[in-house]
């Protein structure tokens, strides 16, 4: 009963606090408690969007969902028209496609060179020879066309490029490292490892926002690159396949079901290619934290301030409240439950500005950087964490400056000396 009645006697003189203390101040306290709550989701939630984009553009036009190399011992898969028709008949399977890669050093304008020794405009390139409508059905690659279109079954003289490959004013790559301003329907010359050369009309250009590899790739039909390798048996070679499957698929499920089903090469879920998105997701959060940090640091200063200055301008009532009888842990326990009131109201309107308006506006104008469009993610944990912790931060700045004063001596704290 005591202990409610102190409690009681703490809400009372916390009550009378906020209620007689300057308006413009409590104004100002709660909206700084807001915008650093706002602070703490939000720049969490821009950097796993970002994170986010970074593996749906991997998974959407580089590696699908799971990747078949070939084995250990051997640099293609054999046998590929066998294997794809065995992985498309498992459930949950919605594309595959085959791969057969090289490189190439594409030319661009080379009739107009100086010397043989010019470079020109010209760099050597990853080439994929594909099947069109079985990589439509797995990446999105065909989805992206920014210039001209997609390539089609029977193309053998025709050409598409990823726009980090054909230059111009929309690509990120500087110019010298580019073809310079390849446009659709202009011819680019390839020589391959073996030797052989051969023209292309570019048929069209993408870009796929996947600036790491995706928009540096060349895409010609496999039945071209085949051909271009010189042995018929190529047509039924892969370096690679690729497999998407339904959204919400066990990645881990479908790679047991294809080793079950004797499919031959390493099977890999698209994560187990993500080192380097990994690193990125971890200097993402690592970024996080630090100015997360930096916010909370900053709310828990605005309160410190706040009720240092408001327990100066009590010092004598603060003494004459102890010289009656009033306990030092009631006062305590008053200030501090003015800090949360503070951090309370503050989370309250921060999430208001977070669920209708800042989320919103990112949903409906997402930021269009070159990773992609990257909007916000916003992760319950992260909504729990930064919660406890501006209420922490206000507990603990609320608390200290009390503390000095109650532990003055009583005569001292109402005569101010």
């Amino acid at each position: 009963m005591r202990r409610i009645g102190n409690l009681r006697t703490a809400l009372f003189l916390a009550r009378k606090s906020i209620i007689k203390g300057n308006k413009w101040a409590l104004i100002f306290v709660i909206l700084a408690m807001s915008l650093s709550f706002v602070n703490l989701i939000f720049v969490p939630a821009i950097l796993t969007g970002a994170s986010d984009t970074l593996e749906r553009q991997r998974v959407n036009t580089l590696l699908a969902n799971v990747v078949i190399d070939p084995e250990e011992d051997k640099y293609y898969i054999d046998h590929v028209s066998q294997e794809v028709e065995k992985i498309g008949r498992v459930p949950g399977v919605v594309g595959v496609s085959a791969h057969l890669d090289t490189s190439a050093f594409i030319e661009y304008q080379w009739k107009e060179k100086d010397s043989p020794s010019d470079k020109g405009k010209s760099g050597t390139w990853s080439v994929i020879g594909i099947d069109p409508t079985q990589e439509a059905s797995v990446t999105t690659i065909h989805e992206h066309m920014i210039e001209g279109s997609y390539l089609d079954e029977n193309d053998r003289d025709k050409i598409v490029l990823g726009i980090e490959i054909a230059g111009g004013a929309d690509a990120q790559t500087a110019p010298h490292l580019t073809l310079g301003g390849a446009r659709v329907g202009d011819k680019v010359r390839l020589t391959y490892p073996n030797g052989v050369q051969r023209e292309y009309r570019v048929k069209g250009i993408f870009r796929a926002r996947e600036m790491l590899r995706a928009d540096r790739l060349a895409f010609v039909t496999q039945k071209e690159l085949a051909s271009v390798l010189g042995r018929s048996v190529f047509s039924e070679w892969a370096s690679q396949i690729l497999v998407r499957v339904e959204a919400g698929g066990d990645e881990k499920w479908f790679i047991e079901e294809f080793k079950t089903l004797g499919i031959k090469g390493q099977i890999r879920s698209s994560g187990e290619y993500g080192s380097a998105l990994g690193s990125v997701a971890s200097s993402f959060g690592l970024i996080a934290s630090l100015i997360s940090s930096i916010a909370l640091a900053i709310a828990a200063i605005v309160i410190f301030i706040v009720i240092y200055i408001s327990v100066l301008n009590k010092r004598r009532e603060t003494g004459i409240l102890r010289a009656i009888g009033i306990k030092g842990e009631i006062i305590i326990y008053s200030y501090l439950v003015q800090a949360l009131f503070y951090a309370i109201v503050g989370v309250f309107l921060g999430w208001l500005i977070m669920n209708f308006l800042v989320q919103p506006y990112f949903i409906k104008y997402p930021l269009d950087i070159p990773l992609g469009l990257v909007s916000l993610t916003v992760e319950p944990a992260t909504i729990r964490s930064s919660i406890l912790s501006l209420l922490t931060a206000a507990i603990l700045a609320g608390f200290v400056p009390v503390l000095i004063i109650t532990r003055q001596n009583i005569i001292k704290t109402i005569w101010g000396t």
